[in-house]
């Protein structure tokens, strides 16, 4: 599953070819000085979608720039969900990991809550959904602190909407749609002021179509991908599109229009040819080979199955190195707490070190002081029997 590769952030843009070019000019340059990196991690955040590769590099130079914690967080996360676009879970959340590091050197709550929504996204996209959870917990402890709630709507859209993944799978759609809806309105009250949640928008509504159609709520199923397919245009944002218009293809493949959902697929596969996403790519060649075979068109349905089961084993292929990332992380996250675990031991160690010692010299003192009084008493007694 690709949707909500980048919204963990907490915005995301997408970069014009011009404004790239100017943004790599002032990463190669010395004016780099003259610009703020958070200002720069929040561009850069725009490829993260289109092309993750590019997202990463500037994500290592500007954490290599940064010199407070803060940065250093959202450069990781950059960083982060660049792999996750590219489907590298193992190295994606070793990324997100590293935000931790950060944390005593941070004031800020909204990146706290951030690093931590994200770090339940990887888990949630490796299936490891306890761990998922309980990240987002500490997420939401963290935000209840945080006195202007509406300053953190976005944060909190995306803890609902992982919430609304991790349920989907677990339970129901009907309990997922809950979530869906709570995140699409804590993005809607962000969207007044930032019009980059479009994306995440697109995103939600996709996924809450997704489920709609499941339960048979074609009506609603169909107005949730045209939604989708409105914000995603706002922000011209190729992957996004593609995947509403898979969507709405289901819609009418459902209702028997075959040749409205062909026409819906031939639109998605044009906008995810610059896009190289392959869960993307088996979706929409499934799809034309069932909507083509349902026509009798049975060269259409060969060539489209052809490439259907020959993406389908480069993503097994990349699901098997997803298999060793989820045992590799719980690997990791085992030796995190039993670090974080050493360190809390060595500093009682070190306390009740102290407390003993002061303890000694208290007991040392005492038995001193009572020495020289019981010789004192002895110089009296002797003197009082002369």
């Amino acid at each position: 599953m690709r949707m909500l590769n980048n919204i963990a952030s907490g915005g995301v843009l997408y970069l014009k070819p011009m404004a790239l070019i100017t943004l790599l000019l002032l990463l190669s340059h010395t004016t780099i000085g003259q610009v703020k990196l958070d200002s720069l991690i929040n561009v850069a955040s725009l490829k993260v979608y289109e092309d993750p590769v590019v997202a990463i590099k500037m994500g290592e130079q500007l954490f290599d720039e940064a010199t407070i914690a803060k940065t250093k967080i959202k450069a990781l996360m950059l960083i982060s969900n660049g792999y996750l676009s590219k489907r590298e879970y193992e190295k994606s959340l070793e990324y997100s990991m590293k935000t931790r590091d950060y944390f005593d050197e941070s004031d800020d709550l909204k990146i706290q809550i951030s690093a931590l929504n994200s770090i339940g996204m990887q888990y949630q996209q490796l299936l490891i959904y306890d761990k998922a959870i309980e990240n987002l917990d500490e997420a939401l402890k963290w935000a209840e602190k945080v006195k202007h709630q509406d300053s953190i709507a976005s944060f909190l859209g995306i803890n609902y909407a992982i919430r609304g993944f991790i349920y989907r799978e677990q339970m129901s759609c009907e309990i997922a749609l809950n979530y869906f809806n709570k995140a699409i309105t804590q993005f809607k009250i962000t969207l007044a002021g930032n019009k980059t949640m479009n994306a995440n928008l697109s995103i939600l509504t996709y996924n809450k179509g997704n489920c709609e159609l499941q339960i048979s709520q074609k009506d609603s199923a169909r107005a949730s991908f045209n939604k989708s397919i409105a914000y995603a245009q706002v922000v011209e944002a190729k992957s996004l599109y593609a995947f509403a218009k898979k969507g709405l293809s289901e819609v009418y493949t459902v209702e028997g229009n075959y040749q409205l959902a062909i026409n819906e697929l031939n639109d998605a596969l044009k906008a995810s040819d610059s896009v190289g996403d392959l869960v993307l790519n088996q979706g929409i060649y499934k799809n034309l080979s069932d909507n083509f075979l349902a026509i009798n068109n049975r060269f259409e349905y060969q060539q489209y199955l052809g490439k259907y089961l020959t993406t389908q084993k480069q993503i097994r292929k990349k699901e098997r190195s997803t298999i060793n990332a989820s045992i590799s992380s719980l690997i990791e996250e085992t030796k995190l707490q039993t670090n974080r675990e050493k360190k809390e031991l060595r500093k009682l160690q070190i306390v009740l070190a102290i407390l003993s010692f002061l303890a000694l010299l208290i007991l040392l003192t005492s038995v001193n002081k009572s020495r020289k009084k019981y010789k004192n008493a002895l110089k009296n007694l002797a003197g009082f029997k002369n």
